[in-house]
């Protein structure tokens, strides 16, 4: 699929292209990226036996388009281009052509990371803090080219009483290790011909600010339309008494504002006038260490508060200039000193056919107010 001013790619497993006759057939890609696994796609085609090729061999027939095909989708807009899916196919349906109409075929599927959730497994990982987890987990995909990328937590400290369990699959406990600590998991592509990898760390809110979101009514934006939200109630501090092993003495802990979005916004919304709003939670947790109950609560308020404002919107992604890519950071200009700025970019959803190209974004970040002093426009 060509236009214009912008290119769809897709490519096998060994980053060859798919062959033309396909490409011709392409009629709609739909991308859903976002920080948490799985993302997902749609490939739709065209099965037209008028076209040239198409006699003899059905799109349906297509060896590239089987259940459980490696299907690595890019785009281009300008000088931007990005791999945007490392996938599986999961699921076809097709709509044969007749006298009257077109045939179809859909292509559905997940990120690479599906091969991750098809096995549940029983496993125990004595004295191994939740990274080395995450290590042991991920090392069995490096035969399908997935690198993993991996943070150390906050709180690296062994819990001698209790010994990490695995109920489920890899992916499942991935993400239910993440949670623990304020991650994500979720697969990341970055350039058209790079490396697939599984991120199992922190929100990357220290990415490179993508090219920025402008909002103008004389013509000079680039959104087509977006929104803002200020949930005073989302906020959550923690307290709690935790029993020390050793002691059997209560031991009180508490957090007071998120530790992870900082320079964001201005106002943060545990520091703000929605303070009064910001609900004091207790945890109740037992058969856990101080250290390990303190990261869990710090991480629920973290949580909570880096998503006290959130935007939604889309642009056309040639007006736009960029292909954008979640989870990222990005920079929005025009909305006012309130919601002008850096937010967390959570949520892409890519919408591609024949002639138009549009990308659907989700943003987030702790408060209201700009802590940039410029922002970076697509040329």
């Amino acid at each position: 699929m060509n236009a214009s001013a912008f290119q769809v790619h897709l490519m096998t497993s060994s980053g060859s292209g798919f062959p033309s006759s396909l490409m011709e057939a392409l009629e709609q890609v739909t991308v859903s990226q976002s920080d948490q696994a799985p993302q997902t796609f749609e490939l739709v085609f065209t099965d037209d036996y008028s076209i040239s090729g198409f006699q003899n061999i059905p799109i349906a027939s297509a060896s590239h388009l089987q259940i459980g095909s490696r299907v690595k989708i890019g785009a281009t807009v300008g000088s931007s281009s990005k791999l945007i899916m490392d996938g599986v196919i999961t699921q076809l349906s097709y709509q044969p052509p007749t006298d009257n109409s077109e045939g179809k075929l859909t292509a559905t599927g997940e990120d690479i990371s599906y091969f991750m959730d098809i096995i549940d497994r029983s496993m125990e990982y004595p004295f191994c803090l939740d990274a080395a987890i995450a290590a042991a987990l991920m090392a069995p995909y490096l035969v399908l080219g997935i690198l993993p990328h991996i943070s150390e937590t906050v709180v690296g400290v062994l819990d001698i009483f209790t010994t990490p369990q695995q109920m489920g699959t890899d992916r499942q406990t991935l993400i239910q290790l993440a949670s623990a600590h304020a991650f994500i998991f979720c697969i990341r592509t970055e350039d058209l011909f790079g490396q697939t990898s599984a991120y199992w760390g922190p929100p990357p809110y220290d990415d490179p600010i993508q090219p920025a979101l402008i909002l103008g009514s004389s013509g000079n934006g680039n959104v087509s339309q977006l929104q803002f939200a200020f949930d005073g109630t989302k906020p959550r501090r923690i307290w709690a008494l935790v029993e020390n092993k050793e002691t059997d003495l209560p031991i009180p802990i508490a957090t007071v504002t998120s530790t992870s979005m900082r320079g964001f916004s201005a106002h943060p919304a545990l520091t703000s006038s929605a303070v009064l709003t910001a609900k004091n939670k207790a945890m109740y947790q037992q058969g856990m260490s101080v250290p390990l109950a303190w990261a869990k609560a710090q991480s629920t308020t973290n949580c909570s508060a880096d998503s006290a404002v959130t935007g939604q919107g889309s642009v056309d992604a040639l007006r736009y200039g960029s292909v954008m890519s979640a989870p990222g950071v990005i920079a929005v200009s025009g909305a006012g000193t309130l919601y002008d700025g850096k937010y967390y970019l959570n949520a892409v959803t890519h919408k591609i056919s024949r002639t138009s190209y549009e990308q659907e974004f989700s943003l987030q970040r702790d408060g209201i107010g700009t802590t940039l002093q410029q922002v970076e426009v697509s040329p």
